[in-house]
């Protein structure tokens, strides 16, 4: 479920560049942004229910926002959601497809 909401959510900047990757860990800027941008939110939760630095507890994220823009964020966000989720058996076996997530056994 979150690398889904991540995904989709970093798609947001895509279109709407008012924030730079290396800015979404900046306690400012997601406490300004997060109710307008979705991603944004997520990170307020993370910060929220994790202690410590932003790097350590989220490593991930934290490398992400090294990333120059939010098309290659996005793009890696597809590929890893992909990997870590779509090519593994026993979490695909439990997805619903429907229409907005479908799936042609051809």
């Amino acid at each position: 479920k979150q690398w889904y909401q991540r995904r989709v959510r970093g798609s947001q900047f895509v279109s709407n560049p008012v924030i730079c990757p290396e800015q979404f860990v900046d306690p400012e800027i997601v406490a300004k942004y997060h109710e307008e941008f979705m991603f944004l939110e997520c990170i307020k939760f993370i910060c929220e229910v994790k202690t410590g630095p932003f790097a350590e507890h989220s490593n991930q994220l934290w490398g992400i926002s090294g990333v120059k823009t939010w098309t290659k964020v996005n793009g890696g966000l597809i590929k890893m959601y992909k990997a870590e989720v779509l090519a593994k058996f026993p979490v695909i076996q439990h997805f619903v497809f429907g229409s907005l997530l479908s799936f042609d056994a051809t």
